[in-house]
């Protein structure tokens, strides 16, 4: 199939919009099909706009997931740049890219963005890093920074007299981040008169301005400076939402609030005064373009990451958040 251009390093308008759709493959013949169960069948060539995949582990939950992203672009509902891939692993996210090529051609699956909730953000927050009062360049603390950094506050403030450790302050900053809570939001909600909060406050709106003034980011920050990027700046926002016309999750049990949050912001749809007047994409009566398609895969018996504040409600009440999924 012929493919426009998609340069990974810049967001155009998907001016393009989709292409046609092809007819729904014969899974008697359908080599991309073969091997499949009736339900992992209807998963993959599921054409709802919000789709739910559960299923246990061992299951083939992620090698649906890739056949459906390979079906979508074989069958040509749309380009490659149009989809925005999601894994929680570096190594994940180079398997799926690797299965997608060998079931379609690695060729046709170029332009895809198939990495990390950071990885993702990291690129989206280096193009748009002007908006919020950063530049390009900036720099990413990782755990042991992030630490360091915390260990030096603590110790100026003597902090450490009041009870509180270097990794419990740490901890507590990132389990805040993950709940989209800043300092100056936790300073809205905490109590003043609890002394181990007072102290805990100032180290968080130290930290924070430590960061700020090193140009730098925390991995937290990277989602939720993200979020906040979005919300901020609509249009910024309608750039990305009209870009990614289907976003796909993979271990969707493992998200916390602040990367179901990023997923929301991707998909919700685009206003009319954030469309230009030559896009291709399809638009309602009132000019928007609607919501991007959605597809997580989980196994709600499993969550890893709990100690980075995944939040199993974000599939148990996924059908609540988007009507009408399947």
């Amino acid at each position: 199939m012929t493919l426009l251009p998609s340069d990974a390093d810049t967001v155009p308008d998907p001016w393009q919009g989709a292409p046609t759709a092809q007819p729904t493959a014969d899974p008697a013949t359908d080599p991309l099909l073969a091997g499949l169960n009736e339900r992992q069948l209807a998963a993959v060539q599921s054409q709802a706009e919000a789709l739910l995949i559960v299923a246990g582990a061992g299951s083939g939950k992620t090698s649906v997931l890739t056949r459906r992203i390979a079906r979508l672009l074989r069958d040509r509902e749309l380009w490659p740049s149009q989809i925005l891939a999601i894994t929680f692993t570096n190594k994940a996210a180079a398997e799926m890219r690797e299965r997608v090529g060998q079931l379609i051609g690695h060729e046709a699956a170029q332009g895809m963005w198939i990495s990390t909730f950071h990885s993702a953000c990291v690129r989206i927050l280096r193009r748009e890093a002007q908006q919020f009062g950063m530049t390009q360049a900036f720099t990413i603390y990782d755990s042991a920074d992030s630490r360091a950094l915390t260990k030096r506050i603590v110790k100026e403030l003597q902090a450490d007299t009041l009870g509180l450790t270097v990794p419990a302050v740490a901890g507590k900053i990132s389990r805040l981040k993950n709940e989209l809570i800043d300092a100056d939001a936790f300073a809205r909600q905490y109590n003043q008169n609890d002394p181990i909060e007072v102290m805990f406050l100032e180290i968080f709106r130290r930290y924070t301005a430590e960061l700020a003034r090193a140009n730098a980011l925390d991995f937290d920050d990277l989602i939720g400076q993200t979020v906040y990027l979005f919300r901020a700046f609509p249009q910024v926002a309608a750039l990305y939402q009209r870009r990614f016309r289907h976003v796909l999750v993979d271990e969707y049990q493992d998200t916390n609030h602040a990367q179901y949050a990023l997923i929301r912001e991707l998909t919700r749809g685009v206003r009319p005064e954030h469309v230009p007047a030559d896009t291709r994409i399809e638009t309602d009566a009132t000019g928007a373009i609607p919501p991007a398609k959605l597809t997580v895969v989980g196994d709600s018996d499993q969550s890893i990451y709990a100690f980075r504040g995944a939040d199993i409600r974000n599939i148990v009440e996924f059908e609540r958040d988007f009507p009408g999924a399947e």
